[in-house]
């Protein structure tokens, strides 16, 4: 397995092709479609992400044999890290591909001076929060956040201390 930092445009359609994929499996258990295919196109269309790299966003991708098996996305915030997406396509799961892009999460906070990564996961993701939790994360506050169209993230924001 390879973990290496986006940088091309190329890379970028890549993801974003695999970014439709895993957030329509990752997240209708707890969205409806249709927000699933508004967040797709707000946050992981090919524009949204090459915005984000231009506001400071870097985003990694984990692949083996030239096919993704999972990505995340971060951005350094003052004395945080914001881990924004982290998704693992179903099939790569139990791989510890999530242990690997939290040690490179923890590298950066090491390397930049940060004292922790901290996340927003859907109240309703139950399978993620509990990997998060079981990974040391602590919930630290709930937010409802307003995301255009009508639709509404119910999340708690969860924090991990480095040290």
């Amino acid at each position: 397995m390879i973990l290496r930092e986006v940088f091309s445009e190329a890379d970028v359609r890549r993801l974003a092709k695999v970014a439709k994929i895993v957030w329509r499996e990752a997240n209708v258990a707890f969205c409806t479609p249709e927000q699933v295919e508004y967040m797709i196109a707000k946050y992981q269309s090919v524009e949204a992400i090459m915005s984000q790299l231009i506001h400071g966003y870097r985003y990694f991708i984990m692949e083996e044999d030239g096919d993704i098996l999972a990505y995340f996305g971060v951005q350094p915030q003052g004395e945080r890290l914001f881990l924004s997406k982290f998704y693992i396509l179903a099939q790569n799961r139990g791989r510890g591909l999530f242990s690997a892009g939290l040690n490179v999460m923890s590298q950066i906070c090491k390397e930049e001076n940060m004292s922790a990564i901290y996340l927003t996961v859907n109240r309703n993701n139950r399978h993620a929060y509990e990997v998060y939790l079981h990974k040391g994360f602590k919930v630290i506050e709930e937010a409802v956040a307003d995301i255009g169209c009508g639709f509404v993230m119910d999340d708690y924001i969860m924090q991990l201390e480095i040290e």
